[in-house]
């Protein structure tokens, strides 16, 4: 009986202190798991991480492109991860142009949207001080006072020549059958009455007079122009009524009008000889309603069965 009673006391000692063991097992395992534990490991382990950068410097930062780190990471707090970029001051108005898209570089004001195209800023010596400018030079070819008083020139002679053109394309089409008829000349004319051009061919056709003669009138505008070399002047002085002369807001006027309808002519000419190329057929009698008289509009309807509908 004295063994049995040894025996259960070793038993309960036993399972006391197996039981004391347990609980506080328990009670650290808690506390590691508490918010003040995770709190004090974390801390301790962010500063460690802090302490463990110290020695890196900034000659060779850390790039992080797709913001793998984030804002409360060790590599952040420590000022190592650098943009790839310097960032772009907001006061800065000047476009960037790594491509060398803009011609000599110029700057291009943002604060102002285009006249002509609001979803691209006003170019810069575009300012609205010249006839005709409503802002559009979507490929920056005016880049500098310079260029933009030649191009300037270009345009007006390329639209009073586009003028004459299209009025003497329409002309032709329509009294040169008739005077070459009675003056007993050949007619220069294509098929179907085309006049000829470079789509429509039949420029052999043309007297080599009339060459010479738009040879030498085209010399001698350019000799009065200025000198090779020079920044012609598209002002030739040619105002025989001397409207310009009256007053600076009529002259602001007759300028835009010639700009205006010689850009019009420009679009205008290219299309006549674009139409008749496609359709082989004269713009007058395509769309006779413009270039003839309404009783010869309705006579071709009526002849071609077009009033039918009418």
């Amino acid at each position: 009986r004295r063994s049995i009673t040894v025996i259960q006391n070793t038993i309960k000692e036993t399972i006391m202190k197996f039981s004391s063991l347990s609980i506080a097992l328990l009670v650290s395992s808690a506390s590691a798991f508490s918010p003040s534990f995770k709190k004090s490991a974390a801390k301790s382990k962010y500063d460690a991480a802090v302490a463990s950068l110290d020695d890196v410097t900034t000659s060779k930062p850390i790039f992080d492109p797709m913001g793998l780190y984030p804002d409360e990471s060790p590599e952040r707090q420590a000022g190592i991860i650098q943009p790839i970029e310097a960032p772009i001051n907001s006061d800065d108005k000047a476009i960037l142009d790594p491509l060398n898209l803009y011609n000599e570089q110029s700057s291009v004001t943002t604060d102002e949207p285009s006249a002509s195209l609001p979803f691209l800023p006003r170019p810069q010596h575009l300012d609205g001080s010249m006839a005709g400018d409503r802002g559009f030079d979507p490929f920056n070819l005016a880049s500098n006072p310079d260029n933009l008083l030649k191009l300037r020139n270009s345009e007006l002679k390329h639209a009073r020549l586009a003028m004459l053109a299209s009025v003497g394309w329409v002309f032709g089409e329509l009294f040169h059958s008739d005077l070459a008829g009675s003056w007993g000349l050949p007619n220069a004319l294509n098929i179907n009455d085309r006049v000829p051009s470079v789509l429509n061919g039949g420029l052999g056709n043309i007297s080599p007079i009339f060459w010479i003669s738009a040879l030498a009138a085209a010399a001698t505008v350019e000799a009065f122009s200025g000198a090779a070399g020079e920044i012609q002047s598209a002002d030739l002085g040619f105002d025989p009524l001397g409207l310009s002369k009256k007053s600076e807001g009529l002259k602001r006027y007759l300028e835009e009008s010639e700009l205006f309808n010689g850009r019009l002519a420009m679009l205008a000419i290219t299309g006549f000889a674009i139409q008749e190329w496609f359709t082989g057929n004269s713009v007058v009698d395509a769309t006779p309603i413009f270039f003839k008289p309404f009783n010869v509009v309705m006579e071709q309807l009526l002849a071609s069965g077009g009033a039918t509908s009418l």
